[in-house]
């Protein structure tokens, strides 16, 4: 059973990042830091764990909807860590996960979100914010 778990988990995680989805997730802290710079984008950074329901969840209810996965596309560079195997900075105190850190191309922390929220409108507000402030 935790198998096809893992297995589901896997394939909606692959299905995001499929080219007809345009959305593409990065593992790798320092390449997303750079590749943000380069395009001026602000990074999405998803902090997760093995066996964390909360997290598969975000990932296939919240991360699939059509208006937050097109403006994570056009707007933002998407990291996905995990909080206890991948290397990122001491800045992000992940206090739990999930955790979304929206972070400039210069590391500069925005926001933090904690925990799984189910209604789009939160995200969308937060990319809201972020544009307010890229905009200063």
């Amino acid at each position: 059973m935790f198998l096809k778990k893992i297995l589901l988990a896997l394939l909606l995680y692959v299905g995001m990042a499929s080219a007809d989805s345009n959305l593409t997730i990065y593992s790798d802290y320092n390449k997303t830091v750079e590749l943000a710079q380069k395009e001026n984008k602000p990074m999405f950074i998803l902090f997760t764990k093995e066996a964390c329901k909360w997290c598969e969840k975000l990932k296939s209810e919240v991360l699939t909807i059509e208006e937050i996965k097109n403006q994570l596309a056009d707007d933002y560079v998407v990291l996905i860590l995990d909080k206890e195997k991948d290397e990122y900075p001491e800045k992000y105190e992940v206090k739990g996960v999930p955790s979304v850190f929206l972070v400039s191309e210069k590391e500069e922390i925005y926001t933090e979100i904690v925990g799984y929220h189910s209604k789009p409108k939160a995200y969308l507000k937060w990319f809201h914010y972020v544009e307010i402030e890229r905009e200063d």
